[in-house]
């Protein structure tokens, strides 16, 4: 238990590299936990230290796959660290080689016996051993963090749609999963929004991601130019740009609204209904603050999130009618 309480303690920071490595190890003594209860507990505090647009194991979520949706976010969360070239000081080869480690180590949990003390592991397992979910949506998820880190500009939006299908989309088909609402209408409806979301926050970082050399938006919007390192592009282009990248993104939540009215789950129809108009809420913000992308992040306030909450109600409600 000692070691357990003391990496509760740990974090309250983000890990430092080391701790990254060692967290996704098949042991990992400076995170050795004593129970299934207690991995799930770290994954759960994982969630709760980043900020997030959307909700992350919300109270939407019943409780008995509360857990389950905290260790997924943990393996998504640890593993988009890794490929984020732009605060780890590791070579693209050794990025690569973490990350390889961890499709090694969750197709153990997934078909094999996890006989390791890694609380990520051992929470992942168990998840696995306790529902239906299929091992495909994870490994998705890694083709879309090794491409981060050989990271090419797209050429197009198609471009842009196949990396969603990688790093947004297999979230929803999880979540669809866990819930046992998926089939060929739900899940269209959930890469719409999903592909959405990942393009609202693809607006929302433009600073951010010019600064670690990455530019989403893609080359046939932009004439051909990059946003980074120091790029010039005149305002009028960037308009255009970002109302082309605008409209794409708005016709996608307006589709995927309709996944609302095919859920089973009050719960789930609420924190749907939260992440359309979370999204919507991001997508408006950098509309309305657009020539500020370029030098900072456009964050919602407190009282926009309130809105969002009493419109999330609203189209809940009317899903019934």
């Amino acid at each position: 238990m000692r070691v357990f309480f003391y990496s509760m303690q740990k974090i309250h920071h983000w890990f430092s590299l080391q701790e990254l490595i060692e967290l996704i190890e098949y042991n990992s003594p400076a995170f050795k936990v004593n129970s299934i209860d207690e991995s799930y507990l770290f994954c759960l505090n994982i969630t709760k230290m980043h900020y997030e647009n959307f909700p992350v194991a919300s109270l939407c979520i019943p409780k008995h796959i509360r857990k389950f949706t905290a260790a997924i976010y943990s393996y998504s969360r640890i593993a988009d660290d890794i490929a984020d070239e732009g605060s780890l000081e590791i070579t693209v080869e050794q990025q690569l080689y973490y990350l390889q480690m961890m499709e090694n180590h969750i197709r153990i949990c997934y078909s094999q016996e996890y006989t390791g003390d890694n609380p990520l592991w051992i929470a992942l397992q168990d998840m696995f051993n306790q529902t239906k979910i299929t091992l495909n949506p994870f490994l998705q998820l890694l083709v879309a963090f090794r491409q981060d880190c050989v990271f090419i500009q797209p050429e197009t939006m198609k471009e842009i749609e196949e990396y969603c299908s990688y790093s947004a989309n297999p979230v929803g088909d999880i979540v669809l999963q866990l819930h046992d609402n998926k089939n060929e209408t739900t899940i269209e409806l959930s890469n719409c929004i999903c592909t959405g979301l990942q393009l609202a926050n693809f607006l929302q970082d433009i600073y951010i991601d010019k600064k670690n050399g990455r530019t989403y938006i893609p080359k046939e919007f932009l004439h051909g130019v990059s946003l980074h390192n120091d790029a010039i592009i005149s305002e009028d282009d960037f308009n255009q740009a970002f109302d082309m990248m605008y409209t794409h993104t708005k016709e996608l939540f307006e589709k995927g609204s309709q996944l609302v009215s095919h859920l089973h789950s009050f719960r789930l129809r609420c924190e749907i209904a939260l992440i359309i108009e979370g999204g919507n809420a991001i997508l408006e913000a950098t509309k309305a603050h657009r020539i500020e992308l370029l030098s900072k992040k456009i964050s919602l306030s407190l009282s926009r999130i309130i809105i969002i909450a009493s419109k999330a109600l609203i189209r809940v409600l009317t899903s019934y009618s």
